[in-house]
Parts: structure tokens; sequence; C-alpha cells
């Protein structure tokens, strides 16, 4: 056959045409006639051809009978199918059936899938780490309270000031009394190593020396003007180390100014043998320094806050007897125009304190240490009540709103309530002095991304850090305090929102309507035969 064509000439291929055209016709294959012909006669074109094929389908041929009886839904005349009530009751439910599956699987397609893997955390290189924090000290004055950081790889940074923010809190119900400021890094006072006291016994026995106490402590203030007391503790170190510079500077100051001057006085007060007068001004560390203005150290500022006026300058001789004397100009002046120099205003009208602010750390294990220190003070650690309140403390940047709400409603089984900060609205209350608190949180880093697009991964990805916590509490021997110990899991997790494909919902749409088609048919027709053979045998058993 072959052969035969190739030596058929360019005159004879119209004919040859035409014969494939009537062999494929037979044949009932005219869509293969057009692709033969096709090939051996270039010269027609398409159009040609495709004019070719309709007119072989319609030319009386047997293909569309061909078609027409591979009919899956072959039709019966009207007259000839039968109506019934079980048809139609199971035709009505399949019917509400199949619209309730429909709805239920519109809303499966509708809602999307999680895929949650873990990987090694894929931050970028030297990533830092932000810890957010808000913790109220109800027994634990803002004047000493510091917080530092310690790392694994030994870095350490000591009474942290440019992040954290202090105010003053009432210990009952917690409310700011006091505006939250910058802390500030105090500097270590000098100390005399050599005092100059002249031809004076700074030991001998003389009225001044003799420590204020509860029953003479309101005829001091009432007399002088300006009194300048040393809270002390007679263990102190830096009391041991002030008092001759004390002492020397008590003589030169009231030989200066004698008693009938009334101006400026200096005094001192034993905390170890009169507590309740210390706990009274709020003593938390020896030695304090406090100055009073007409027998009080309360001072107003200008927007109304209670502040004491402590000193924290240098306790040399000089140092202290500059200050006697600007106190003593200060005689007549309101307490806030005092004018002494290295006297600062300390709100201090709350009991307690409270801490606020971020920090940022690096990707290490480290420690947040809150506890009492002051440079040239001794803190008496054994008495201090380190309980807390937990506002809250988590990691990383908080979700925005719209963000949080995202994560809640597309990934409800991830995050459940509490999920970002576990340690929120906790109260750790201390039932003895001294006590220590540490609280270790394990934190990992969860990565969403909520759509499966892969141009909006990177756009719409959203990084939260969850943490697992464990506190305890200890009797320290020698230092009470709170740390927070955390910890960064190598362990990346991602969690994906994986979109189910449309196709896979048309699949199902045609399983559910043909399914619960096909199952109604055939509980219609069993229903019916079932019928038609006992009304069968009912019609019988009456002729019989």
């Amino acid at each position: 056959f072959f052969r035969f064509r190739f030596r058929l000439s360019n005159d004879v291929r119209r004919t040859t045409y035409v014969s494939h055209r009537n062999v494929a016709r037979g044949l009932s294959l005219p869509l293969f006639s057009v692709v033969w012909a096709r090939r051996i006669s270039p010269r027609f074109s398409l159009l040609e051809h495709c004019s070719l094929l309709l007119r072989t389908m319609g030319s009386g041929s047997g293909f569309l009978k061909k078609v027409r009886s591979m009919d899956f839904y072959k039709k019966l005349p009207t007259d000839l199918v039968e109506s019934s009530l079980l048809g139609g009751t199971l035709s009505i439910a399949a019917s509400l059936f199949i619209a309730f599956l429909l709805v239920a699987e519109f809303r499966s397609y509708m809602r999307s899938d999680t895929e949650s893997i873990m990987v090694v955390d894929r931050s970028p290189h030297g990533e830092m780490l932000r810890i957010n924090f808000n913790i109220s000290f109800p027994a634990l004055s803002c004047e000493y309270a510091t917080l530092d950081v310690s790392d694994a790889l030994g870095s350490k940074k000591l009474n942290l000031t440019k992040t954290v923010r202090k105010a003053p809190i009432d210990a009952e119900s917690l409310a700011k009394v006091g505006y939250g400021v910058e802390d500030f890094k105090r500097p270590e006072p000098k100390y005399d190593e050599f005092p100059d006291f002249g031809d004076v016994d700074p030991y001998g026995e003389m009225d001044f020396l003799v420590p204020l106490d509860e029953a003479s402590w309101d005829a001091h203030m009432n007399h002088y003007d300006v009194v300048i007391v040393n809270f002390f503790a007679p263990w102190c170190h830096w009391c041991q180390q002030l008092a001759p510079t004390w002492e020397a500077v008590t003589q030169v100051v009231h030989q200066k100014y004698p008693e009938a001057d009334g101006r400026v006085r200096m005094a001192k007060v034993d905390c170890v043998a009169t507590p309740d007068l210390c706990q009274k001004h709020q003593i938390t560390a020896y030695p304090s320094i406090r100055i009073f203005i007409h027998g009080t150290d309360d001072v107003v500022d200008q927007v109304g806050r209670h502040n004491h006026l402590a000193y924290y300058g240098d306790r040399t001789t000089e140092a202290l007897t500059l200050v006697a004397d600007q106190a003593a100009d200060a005689h007549g002046k309101k307490p806030h125009m005092h004018g002494i120099q290295n006297a600062n205003s300390i709100n201090q009208k709350g009991s307690g304190c409270n801490f606020s602010g971020m920090l940022l750390v690096k990707k290490v294990p480290g420690t947040l240490h809150f506890s009492a220190r002051a440079p040239g003070h001794t803190i008496d650690y054994l008495s201090m009540n380190m309980s807390h309140h937990v506002h809250h403390l988590y990691f990383g940047n908080k979700p925005t709103k719209k963000n949080r709400m995202l994560l809640e409603s597309k990934f409800p089984q991830y995050f459940e309530s509490g999920w970002l900060d576990k340690m929120a609205g906790q109260a750790f209350i201390a039932e003895n002095p001294g006590a220590t608190y540490e609280h270790y949180l394990q934190t990992v880093l969860t990565t969403v991304e909520p759509t499966s697009s892969p141009k909006l991964k990177a756009a719409r990805s959203i990084n939260v850090y969850e943490y697992t916590a464990q506190s305890h509490a200890y009797d320290a021997e020698d230092h009470a305090s709170v740390k927070v110990t955390y910890k960064m899991s190598p362990i990346q997790v991602i969690v994906s929102e994986k979109l189910k494909p449309f196709y896979h919902f048309i699949t199902s749409v045609c399983a559910i309507a043909g399914g619960v088609f096909t199952v109604a048919g055939l509980m219609d027709s069993v229903g019916y035969n079932t019928a038609r053979a006992l009304k069968k045998k009912v019609d019988l058993g009456k002729q019989g």
C-alpha cells in the first residue's frame, strides 16, 4: 500500500485523497481520514479538511449511530416509567442528604489544613532575642532595686538602665503611685582613708554621738530646721568605714552651727537597735543618708510627686561638710528648693517597685537577675521579701491584633489561650523573708506561614516564641533575689497552611452526588421489587 502511495503522481493525488475519504467513510473513521488525507495531500487547507469531516459525519454515515449506541444514559419513553411513593420519598431524602453533604464539603474545602515540621533553627547568624517584661515587687524598694543580665558566653551587664523603667507601687493594690522613669547609675562613693579629726576625739562621750531612737526622734526634728541622718547597721562594712568620718563631720558642723543657731544638725540611727524607726522611713540599705527639712524628708516636686530626699555623693569629710553648709543655707526655703548638691529626690512613697521594659540578648542560655544592690551600700538580704507578680513576660515582638486573630482562627490547635505568655498573671508570694525564686524558661521559635503560596510565604510569615516555665523557691543563705533563666531550643517549628486543590473539591462533589443517587436507586429498586413480590403473593392467595 505504501509502495503504491509513493508511485502516485501529483495528478492523481486528488483521486487518491477521495479514495481514502471513501475508505475512511466506510470504516466510520472520519477523523482518521482527515488526518491521513492531510498528510498525503498537503495542498488542501485545514479548513477544507474540517469541512470534509463535517460533511462525512452528517452524510448519513453510521458514525452518529455508533456514538448514539455508546449512550450511558439511555432514556425510556415517558409512558413506560412509573412513579412510586417510596421513590418520591427516597428522592426527597437523597436531595436533602446531597445538599447537606455538599455544604459540609464546601466548608471543609474552605477550611485549610496545617502541616508542622521541625528543622534546625534558621535564624540569621547573630540575631538578637528580645525579652519583654513587666514585674511588680510589692516589698522591694525602687531606691536600690536593680536588674542584671548574664549569659553562657560570659557576658555580664549590671544594673541595666537604658531600656528599663522603675516605678514605685502600692504594696496592696500594686497600683503605681509615681511616674516610671529610666533608672540611673550611681557612682561609687569615695571615703576618707585617714579622716582629719584635728584635736577632737571622735570617740569621746558627747551628746551628739548618741543615736536617735523613737523617743528622741520627734523632739530632735522639731528643734532643728534641717537634720542630716545616717541610718546605719553596726555589722555593715560601709557603715564601719563611714563612722569615723561621720563623727568628725558632726563635730565640725556642730561647732560651726551651735545649738542656738538651730539651722542644721547631724544625727544617726542604729537600725539594729531601732528597726521599727528604720522601717517607717523605708530604709533597706546601709548606710542611708537622708536629709530632713522641717522634720520630713518628703519633697513634693513641681508635678505633685512625693519623694524622699537622699544623699548619694562622696562620703568624705570635705563632701559631707559641704552638704551641711548647703543644708544650712536651705533654712527657711521650701523643701524642693533646697539647693543641696548630690541630694536626689527619689520617688519612694510607694513601698514596692515595678520593673518594666525590654532587653536584647544573644540567643544563648542566660539569666535575668532581679535584686537589690547599690554602690557603697550593704543590703540586708536575709530580711528582704522578694514576692513578685508577673504582669507579662514574653519573647520576641508581640503579634499585631490582626496577626493574633489570624493565628488563633486558622491555627486554634497550636495557639490556645495564653500560648504567648505562660507566666502572665501569676503571683509568687514568699512565706519567709530571704527566699530566692528561680524561673526556668525553655523557648522555641515557631514560624507560621498562613498561606501555601511560595511568593507569599516569606512576606506573610509570622515568628512567635513559645516557652515552657518551671518555678521553685528556696531559702538563700546570703542573697535573696529573683532569677529568670532562659534557654533557646536549637529546633525551629514551621507551621504551614495547606489549601485543598480545587479538583479535590470537584471530585468530592461528583462522588457525593453519584454515590447518594446510586445508593438511593438501589434502595428504591429493592423496596419496589419487594413490594411487587408481596403484592403478587397476596393476589395469588386471594385467587386460591
